[in-house]
């Protein structure tokens, strides 16, 4: 029994024991240490354990982990550099207890429990962070902070290290996340730092205003000088493609012309040697016209000698049978009979010889005329085809139509002008009618110069609300009004005058040339008031007109003088017949 109550004891003890030990027993995790003081003296424990007695051990836990210390010094706390310029800074420094006996111990006495909150650890070595970091920035200027950051963190983290192994802690790595100039407004003029900084931030800025402003300046000219030239380039590009272009159509043009003008050369030369064949052909037809002509005249002129001969052999039978009837009484008239026969007879050869003159003269006045008319032909053959290869080289085009209309103007023309040759009074009152046709579009447009802008016409007296008062027409009333003002002769006002005054007065003046205008036109035989449409109509129909009537007169003076021609040339002939007849 005993037994059993004793093992019943040992156990309970045992599990009281090792409730206590466990109660008691303080474990180290990975990322913690802690150190106990008390009965037995101070120890560290780190991946371990140990008991913890109470009142009589005490225990201080330390963070192994790595802590996120941020620093910021901004605005009114922000950095001074070398050149005295505010630079707003944010600095992470990554610290942790280094993890070995003696720095535990000393971060354990340092820093107690504070390496549990990375705050409250912060604001414990935050003083000794900004003092380093204002004593690197102080001896850098502003762009070397920011082009050699790698400098600057690694000054900063030798300045710290010894401070942070004071208290048991190493830097693992700082870095660098904020760096940037503290705007102007917060610079102090009244502090000597911020005066001298806001002096150089002001010359800095203003100095690269200007060098953007010059480069943008700078820019802009270069862009628009590259445009300029682009443009220029695009322009002569497109001169050259018009170029280009224009001695295409051109090459095109001329070979169009050339060969219109090869074309109507051909066909000249064709219608030339078309021509000359007729003209050939007409010479032979007026030839053996010429010749029968000829033939005729000379038959004619053997029948007027055989006649004359036969008159003779008549007169001298009869003078003979005469004379032996009337021996006695022939004797005293045979004298003269032998006279007048030898008379005749030389009158006879006379007239044969001018007869035969004249048939020869006449044969050869035609032949000559022959020959002159076809060499005119040939001429002008001639000289239509060189009129045509000319207009060819001039115009290159209508060569052709070109030679065909000058040849019916030149045959018009030669018309005209023989027609002028016999104006009659109504051929001459055609041209006086031209020329006054010529100049009446100048007289009507004078006319009615003063009135060409004129949509309506409102006269309106304001009485003495003018000047002038209630005169609309100065130039006549002379001075009116209240005070008027004095009239120029011939009604114009001087000085000038009021809008109806003047309005009025180029009315009157208009007035003044209707008359001559009307006059003029009642002469050329048109009404004044007849729509200038219809007159113009009118007028070129009256031209057609009269020009027809002008080549019907014509036509008989050209009748009558080819009538007077041809009887002067029939005259020739007539000393034959008065001799036939004397004989």
């Amino acid at each position: 029994m005993e037994i059993i109550f004793l093992a019943g004891f040992g156990t309970i003890a045992f599990i009281v024991v090792c409730f206590i030990f466990a109660r008691l027993y303080v474990r180290a995790p990975k990322d913690l240490a802690f150190v106990k003081t008390g009965l037995g003296g101070q120890k560290v424990v780190q991946d371990g354990g140990a008991l913890k007695l109470p009142v009589l051990h005490d225990i201080t836990w330390v963070n192994l982990r790595t802590l996120r210390l941020e620093v910021n010094r901004q605005r009114e706390a922000a950095m001074i550099t070398f050149d005295r310029m505010r630079v707003d800074i944010g600095v992470e420094f990554y610290v942790r207890v280094k993890p070995n006996r003696e720095s535990i111990a000393l971060a354990a006495q340092t820093l107690g429990e504070r390496t549990l909150e990375g705050e409250q650890l912060r604001e414990l070595v935050e003083a000794k962070f900004v003092d380093a970091l204002r004593g690197v920035a102080a001896q850098m200027n502003l762009n070397d902070l920011h082009e050699k950051r790698t400098d600057f963190v690694q000054k900063v983290q030798n300045a710290v290290a010894g401070d942070l192994e004071q208290n048991g802690l190493e830097l693992e790595s700082v870095s660098l996340t904020t760096l940037d100039q503290t705007s102007s407004e917060f610079f102090n003029p009244n502090n000597a730092f911020d005066a001298e900084g806001l002096t150089r931030l002001t010359e800095i800025t203003q100095l690269k205003t200007k060098e953007r402003n010059e480069i943008e300046q700078e820019t802009r000219i270069a862009i628009e000088q590259r445009n300029l030239e682009a443009d220029r380039r695009a322009y002569e590009i497109n001169q050259e493609k018009d170029y280009a272009r224009l001695d295409t159509e051109r090459n095109v043009a001329n070979y169009a012309a050339e060969t219109r003008a090869q074309t109507a050369e051909k066909e000249a030369e064709a219608k030339r040697l078309e021509e000359q064949a007729a003209i050939q052909a007409k010479l032979a037809v007026e030839r053996r016209q010429i010749e029968s002509d000829r033939d005729v005249e000379l038959t004619r002129q053997d029948k007027a000698i055989t006649v004359a001969t036969k008159s003779q052999e008549e007169s001298l039978a009869a003078a003979e049978a005469n004379k032996a009837r009337a021996t006695a009484v022939r004797e005293e008239e045979e004298v003269k009979t032998v006279a007048r026969v030898a008379e005749a007879e030389r009158q006879k050869a006379v007239a044969i010889v001018a007869a035969k003159e004249d048939a020869e003269k006449n044969a050869v006045g035609i032949t000559v005329a022959a020959e002159a008319e076809r060499t005119a032909a040939e001429d002008e053959a001639g000289a239509t085809l060189i009129t045509a290869r000319a207009e060819a080289e001039a115009t290159k085009i209508n060569a052709e139509a070109d030679a065909a209309r000058y040849k019916v103007e030149a045959d018009g023309q030669e018309a005209i002008n023989a027609a002028r040759n016999v104006l009659d009074d109504r051929i001459i009152a055609l041209e006086l009618k031209k020329a006054l046709i010529e100049v009446m579009p100048e007289v009507m447009a004078a006319s009615m110069k003063a009135v060409e802008k004129i949509k309506d016409i409102r006269v309106i007296d304001f009485g003495g609300g003018m000047t002038g008062g209630g005169a609309l027409m100065p130039g006549l009333a002379g001075a009116g009004g209240n005070g008027g003002s004095a009239a120029a002769p011939g009604g114009a006002a001087l000085g000038g005058g009021s809008l109806p005054d003047n309005i009025v007065q180029s009315l009157l003046n208009y007035r003044m040339q209707a008359p001559m205008v009307d006059e003029l036109l009642t002469d050329l035989g048109f009404n004044a008031k007849e729509n200038p449409n219809n007159m113009l109509h009118r007028l070129s129909q009256g031209i057609v007109a009269d020009e027809a009537a002008a080549k019907e007169t014509v036509k008989p003076a050209v009748a009558k003088a080819a009538a007077l021609a041809k009887r002067t040339a029939e005259t020739k002939g007539s000393p034959e017949t008065g001799t036939e007849e004397t004989a």
